[in-house]
């Protein structure tokens, strides 16, 4: 049987997203329910993307906002 490398792939970034969203919750000091909608965009947040507590953006929209503040920093320092 041959090895598909897409599936080992996508059986490890499950693995990295569980164990990342495990370590989030185990960090989490929200105490703010989540949207369950983006306030950005009007998607539906996931609800283990819920439980983390606070959370108002849909994954994309919080990469973007994130990088955004991120360039803003930058232009600062300039």
């Amino acid at each position: 049987m041959a090895i598909d490398h897409l599936d080992t792939a996508t059986e490890l970034q499950d693995l990295l997203n569980t164990t990342a969203l495990r370590h989030q919750l185990s960090q989490s000091v929200t105490h703010m329910p989540s949207l369950k909608m983006c306030a950005d965009c009007d998607a539906d947040i996931p609800e283990a993307r819920q439980r983390l507590g606070g959370v108002t953006r849909c994954v994309e929209c919080e990469g973007y906002f994130q990088r955004e503040r991120q360039r803003e920093q930058q232009r600062g320092r300039r």
